[in-house]
């Protein structure tokens, strides 16, 4: 499931749900004990691109002399 960014319109703090991306946009932060509107923000997604000169884990392990 994707992650999206949110900030409080009111506090101006930013935190970050997972929700499904057919659920709607949340719309209420809890700040302070009280609810105000939030704004969902643009971020980067996240992605791993695996190619043939990229390391395998148990390669990685080796090389960093982890066990």
């Amino acid at each position: 499931m994707p992650t999206y960014d949110y900030k409080c319109l009111e506090c101006d703090k930013v935190f970050e749900h997972i929700q499904e991306m057919s659920e709607p946009d949340l719309e209420e932060c809890l700040c302070k004990k009280e609810k105000f509107l939030v704004k969902r923000m643009i971020s980067a997604p996240t992605f791993v691109i695996n190619t043939k000169s990229s390391m395998t884990d148990t390669k990685l392990y080796k090389e960093l002399d982890i066990d």
